[in-house]
């Protein structure tokens, strides 16, 4: 019994077989190249939007590096040039410094110069109606020491008296000003006259303290306005010509700090050691 053997395959079949094979195997390989191509073009915007946007990053940092060296500088300049009070926390803000040119020229000029007059007196009083203040608190400060007692206020609100150097080193001036004028002001003169053991007159120790005083502060303040010198057709020698701005503090500002913290006269005190009301009660500076 013979089996049938299988037909062999046409040409044709065999032909259209291997010719859609070949046309699929095309097809695959044209959208695989697509997808290539397209990805690389899609990789190549991916690296150069990268590279953008950290080009971009670095100029960021770089700037916020510089703004923050510069800052630092500018910090570390100021505080070396101005290191702060013990009281810092309490004045800051009150000082606006600007810039201002002295009142300079000779002769009986200004309210604060010339002839003693009743003008004259007020506007140097006006200056040192604010001389003593309610200072909050003692902590910029030793309390006591065995023999010394902060003078604290007896009224509600407290606080320690004080005054600024500035305010007292003005007192300082007016003292010494009176005491040249010795006709115009009797009892100043009476007052600091000198003793045989002291050629200069006594205030608070001595007038030769404010004198001190005085020089010490402007070493220590240092005021850099240049005066430079100047021929003048009829003058001998050089002349300085004073009329330069200075750095200055806003008075008007300063003045309504102190206004709020002035204790006028001298408010109610009491000496802790002996009971005694002080002097200055009855004779203000």
């Amino acid at each position: 019994m013979s089996s049938k053997e299988p037909l062999p395959e046409s040409p044709e079949r065999s032909s259209t077989s291997t010719l859609g094979d070949y046309e699929l195997d095309t097809q695959y390989l044209m959208s695989n190249e697509k997808t290539r191509k397209r990805n690389s073009s899609q990789q190549k915007r991916n690296w150069a939007f990268l590279a953008v946007n950290s080009f971009i990053l670095l100029l960021n940092i770089g700037a916020l590096l510089m703004m923050g060296v510069t800052k630092t500088v500018t910090v570390t300049h100021r505080e070396n040039e101005f290191p702060d009070l013990p009281h810092q926390e309490w004045i800051d803000g009150v000082v606006d410094w600007e810039l201002q040119v002295y009142d300079d020229q000779f002769s009986n000029h200004g309210q604060f110069r010339g002839v003693p007059r009743p003008e004259l007196d007020d506007a140097w009083a006006e200056i040192l109606q604010n001389f003593t203040l309610r200072i909050p608190k003692p902590g910029w400060r030793n309390a006591s020491t065995p023999t010394s007692i902060l003078t604290e206020w007896g009224d509600e609100e407290g606080g320690i008296m004080g005054t600024f150097s500035f305010l007292h080193n003005i007192h300082c001036l007016r003292t010494i000003r009176q005491y040249m004028l010795p006709d115009a002001y009797p009892k100043i003169a009476e007052k600091y006259k000198p003793g045989p053991n002291s050629p200069i007159p006594t205030h608070i120790g001595l007038l030769d303290h404010c004198i001190d005083i005085l020089r010490q502060s402007e070493l220590c303040h240092a005021d850099m306005a240049l005066m430079t010198f100047e021929w003048r057709e009829g003058e001998h020698d050089p002349v300085n010509i004073h009329h330069t701005p200075h750095v200055c503090a806003n008075t008007n500002k300063l003045t309504k700090f102190l206004e709020q913290h002035t204790i006028y006269p001298f408010g109610k005190l009491r000496n802790p050691f002996n009971g005694e009301v002080p002097t200055w009660e009855t004779n203000p500076v």
